[in-house]
């Protein structure tokens, strides 16, 4: 009768250590699939500043081509006033 006692004693050990696999499996794989999610926010959140780099970039560009023709025309617009 103890065997008996022993053995459910075990089974519902081995049965309580598989549940608690099957679990923690669960929690990985949702563990991994938020990790690649994070992955592709971070590729496109990446992906976007470097838009607003080359975005930045041209109009920075853009400004100072503007500048200097002001600045140029102004410069010429001086210079026949004097002669």
């Amino acid at each position: 009768m103890s065997d008996d006692k022993n053995s459910d004693e075990n089974n519902n050990a081995i049965n309580d250590l598989k549940k608690s696999a099957e679990i923690k499996d669960r929690e990985i794989s949702e563990l991994k699939k938020r990790v690649e999610d994070e992955k592709r926010l971070n590729q496109i959140h990446l992906t976007m500043i470097r838009e607003l780099q080359a975005q930045l970039t041209a109009q920075a560009r853009l400004g100072i081509i503007t500048l200097s023709l002001l600045s140029s025309g102004r410069n010429r617009y001086i210079w026949l006033q004097l002669r």
